[in-house]
Order: C-alpha cells, then sequence, then structure tokens
C-alpha cells in the first residue's frame, strides 16, 4: 500500500504527562509526527484537543488510532 499524509484529531485529559505518552506511541513504533497543534477544549478546560498529521498507508492509519485509543487518558482519537 502506497504511504500518504493523514490529519489525527485526539482529545484527552489534561493530566501530567499525557501529551508524552501520546508523542512517545509514534517515537517507539517508528512513526514521525509531521505536525503538532495542542490546545485546550473551550467548552471544558480539563480536556484538550491535538491535531497532528503523520504518514502511513491504511493500515498504520488504524493500528494508531486503535493504540491510542488504548491509552489511559485519550478520551477519542479519529482520522480527519
Amino acid at each position: 500500500m502506497e504511504s500518504e499524509n493523514f490529519t489525527m484529531s485526539v482529545v484527552l485529559r489534561n493530566r501530567y504527562g499525557t501529551l508524552m505518552r501520546v508523542t512517545s506511541l509514534f517515537s517507539k513504533r517508528g512513526y514521525n509526527i509531521n505536525t503538532l497543534s495542542v490546545a485546550p477544549l473551550a467548552e471544558n478546560n480539563d480536556y484538550s484537543r491535538i491535531i497532528l498529521t503523520s504518514n502511513g498507508d491504511k493500515c498504520v492509519k488504524e493500528q494508531i488510532q486503535r493504540q491510542l485509543e488504548k491509552l489511559v487518558d485519550v478520551c477519542e482519537a479519529k482520522i480527519i
């Protein structure tokens, strides 16, 4: 399969070390994060949204999404 760029949205709780766990998931598996933007949700400052871009085929995208959803402080991970 051909590798392509994709964008993900990840909603997570604002807790110490949560962003590090998300980025570590990528580095441990040898995936690159091309861009990363993090901001608190307007409706609830206890949560933040990460918008990131990376690249990979369909299997890589689905694998990353499933693994992100398994992290304790991640509420939602989806490909947009």
